[in-house]
Order: C-alpha cells, then sequence, then structure tokens
C-alpha cells in the first residue's frame, strides 16, 4: 500500500483519467506540507455543490472544480478525526457519509456504484493509518506563523491614514498584490465605488476594483489598477463643480482632459465613454468635501513629487596632480651644482659661490 501511495493519485472506475488529471492538479496547490493524493472519483451533491472526492495520506475531502484551487474543499474530515465511515442508501444514490470524533456526520455527496468499493478500500485504510507523524506540528507551526503575519498586517492597516471611508477587503488586497511584503501606503483617499488612490514612497496607485467600481470601468468583476510612478508625474490637478470634482493624475502619458463629467457620457457603456472619469485610470471621480479633507496630503504630495524629481547633484574632489618633490639633501645639491658647471653653465666663479651659499644654508 505504501509504494501505491508514492505513485501519481489512482482514479476510481468512473473518472476519466484526463479530469482526474486535471482535478489533482488544481487540488495540490491547497495540500498540507507532506500531504500526497491517494484517490480521486466523482461524487454528487447539490447543496453544497460537490463533484469531486479526493482521498489523501491525511484527510477526505469533497470539492468543486469551479473553485477548489482557491477556495479548497468544501467538505473535509482529517484522519484523526474519522470515528466512522458508512455507505447510505437514499433515492439519489449511495452516499459516502464520515462520522467524527464529536459525532457529527459530514456528508460526501452520491458515489457512483461502480466506485464504491474503491472509494471504500482508500477511506479504510486512511482511518486505519491514521493521521501522518510529523505532519500536525507543521501545521501548528505554519498556523502561528500565518496568524502572526495577519496580526501584523492588520496592525500596518490601521496605522495608513485613510480619507474617506475604511476600506473593504477587496481594496486591501488589491494593495497587497501591487507592493512588497512589508510595504504599505503613506495615505489612502478612499472615494467608494469610484476607486481610490493610495500614495507610496515613489509612486501612487489609481485602483478602480470591486462590484460598481469594476463594473464603471468596463471591467465587470474586474477592474483597474494603474501605477504612476513620481518621476513620470507632472501635475495632479483638482477640476470641481459645486459638490463634486475629479482628481486627475497627469504623465505625458495621461494628458489634461476636458471632460470631467460623468453624466455626460452616463448613456454610453462604460468601455465607450472614454472621457468618463470613472472610466480613465488617471482620474477619481472625489466630492469637494472629501477633497477639502484630502487637500493637506495632497500638498504633501505635491512637494514629495517635486522633491522625488530634483536631481541630486554630487561634487567630488579630485586631489591635485601637482606634487612637491621631496628634498634631495646637500650632497644632491652640491651634485647638481657639480652637473651645471660642467657643462658649463656656472663658470668658476659662479660655482664657487653657489656652493658656498648651499653649504651655508644647510649649516643653519
Amino acid at each position: 500500500m505504501t509504494k501505491e501511495h508514492t505513485l501519481a493519485p489512482q482514479h476510481a472506475p468512473k473518472l476519466k483519467e484526463k479530469v482526474a488529471e486535471k482535478w489533482a492538479t488544481s487540488i495540490r496547490g491547497q495540500l498540507f506540507p507532506g500531504e500526497e493524493i491517494w484517490a480521486l472519483a466523482k461524487t454528487n451533491q447539490v447543496r453544497p455543490t460537490l463533484e469531486g472526492l479526493a482521498i489523501t495520506n491525511a484527510r477526505v475531502m469533497a470539492f468543486s472544480s469551479i473553485d477548489v484551487a482557491t477556495a479548497g474543499p468544501r467538505v473535509s474530515v482529517e484522519a484523526d478525526n474519522i470515528a466512522r465511515f458508512e455507505i447510505v442508501k437514499k433515492m439519489t444514490g449511495k452516499h459516502l457519509h464520515v462520522t467524527d470524533l464529536g459525532q457529527q456526520t459530514l456528508q460526501f455527496g452520491a458515489i457512483n456504484d461502480a466506485d464504491v468499493d474503491f472509494v471504500c478500500h482508500y477511506v479504510h485504510h486512511l482511518a486505519s493509518a491514521g493521521f501522518p507523524p510529523g505532519m500536525r506540528e507543521i501545521l501548528i507551526t505554519r498556523s502561528m506563523a500565518t496568524t502572526e503575519s495577519a496580526r501584523a498586517r492588520d496592525v500596518g492597516r490601521s496605522e495608513v491614514e485613510i480619507i474617506g471611508a475604511p476600506l473593504k477587503e477587496v481594496a486591501w488586497r488589491t494593495i497587497d498584490e501591487h507592493t512588497t511584503p512589508d510595504e504599505l501606503p503613506w495615505f489612502v483617499i478612499n472615494a467608494g465605488s469610484a476607486g481610490f488612490l493610495a500614495a507610496f514612497e515613489d509612486r501612487l496607485i489609481v485602483a478602480k476594483v470591486g462590484g460598481m467600481a469594476g463594473f464603471m470601468t468596463g471591467s465587470m468583476g474586474g477592474g483597474r489598477v494603474t501605477s504612476f510612478p513620481y518621476s513620470d508625474i507632472t501635475n495632479i490637478e483638482y477640476n470641481s463643480g459645486m459638490m463634486t470634482g475629479v482628481l486627475e493624475v497627469l504623465t505625458p502619458s495621461y494628458q489634461g482632459t476636458s471632460n470631467h463629467d460623468y453624466w455626460r457620457s452616463a448613456g454610453a457603456g462604460p468601455n465607450k465613454a472614454g472621457a468618463s472619469p470613472f472610466t480613465l485610470s488617471n482620474c477619481l471621480p472625489l466630492p469637494k468635501a472629501q477633497h477639502r479633507i484630502a487637500l493637506p496630503r495632497l500638498t504633501d504630495l505635491q512637494k514629495k513629487i517635486i522633491d522625488y524629481k530634483r536631481p541630486t547633484i554630487n561634487v567630488q574632489h579630485t586631489p591635485s596632480s601637482i606634487t612637491t618633490a621631496p628634498p634631495i639633501g646637500l650632497a644632491g645639491e652640491l651634485q647638481n651644482l657639480a652637473n651645471l658647471h660642467h657643462q658649463g653653465i656656472l663658470d668658476e666663479a659662479e660655482f664657487a659661490a653657489a656652493k658656498q651659499a648651499t653649504i651655508s644654508r644647510h649649516s643653519t
């Protein structure tokens, strides 16, 4: 049996091999450290929706292939929590029920008749083998690390200045996806369904994510996230009417536009309303009252952008190329005078006078 489990996952008679391979690929990202898939089979249940069953060396789990890669299994029980299991005959077929140590019965859906023996074989072996030794300690350590990381993340988030309503999780998740692990924004302007602006030490992010914000950008179910390095920003403008306005980040790629009024383009689809501030990646619709609150931070931001773009001048001092020749002493000077005398540059009287002067100078 142990040798069998080191091989590729086994698939039940009624499960196609290609489907099994696809499921295994989706599940692997949700496995515990050291967890291996033993067997895969089809199951069927409406609520919660189940279509696949996996037995590993650690647990039994049922899942929907639509979201197992991101959300994990919808029903699961670990090996050391299995009290008993049984196949229950119902009008809809033969269902796998597993009762845990707390006497709670978990339903894993209807199993095809041809697959019942296959499934029972692996569930029985799992219950007999128990949870893998050492895996629990690894999971506890990982859970503690995850908890500490989440606590540190929440503390960091609480220190970020938010101008507007508190950010929803989808906004924080967007920030996390576009930053380094320990990076948090300097401040955030939250315009609600219109999106948000997050200011960092070297760039701005304008994001329009979430249900309504994504819809307004023409990205239903998605959104738009644009990063603006300070080195590219030429100006930040606010154009307003009586009650509301638009905050606009200008760069060489994003020039100022003449239409900042959403209602002028309300009759067109989001992707056709090219001048709508709800659609443009560099625009953030913002009420005047909220802009007044954000103005001190925006002023600081303008200064930061100017400082960031100011060239740094490094002045380097090079040592002088003129060097002073080391002293040559009395003997050296007398030798130089003798050379001049031999060359005829100094006559006898000049040589004698220069020699006497040199000796006198070194004698003092």
